[in-house]
């Protein structure tokens, strides 16, 4: 082969190299976006079943903190004590 064809060969070679290192790149930025995307929904998903805990919880203390203020306001015993307390 003459020279220049040893030339072109090898500047082809290296550009296809070139690329092939750039798409390898390319390919481990997209994986570590992926990775960090799948941590982030994983953590998400986590924070939203503790605020729904979070809020099961507080509705049940709300029901039993209205329940208990519709018997203690029905408890009519309530009020004879503090008209007979003389306070």
């Amino acid at each position: 082969m003459p020279p220049a064809r040893h030339e072109l060969v090898y500047s082809l070679l290296t550009i296809v190299f070139v690329l092939l290192v750039g798409i390898a790149g390319l390919l481990w930025v997209a994986y570590n976006r992926h990775q960090h995307l799948a941590d982030q929904t994983l953590e998400l998903r986590h924070s939203l079943d503790e605020q729904s805990s979070q809020i099961i919880n507080l509705k049940e203390r709300l029901e039993h903190c209205d329940s208990t203020e519709v018997r203690v306001l029905a408890d009519p015993s309530w009020a004879a004590k503090n008209t007979t307390n003389g306070w």
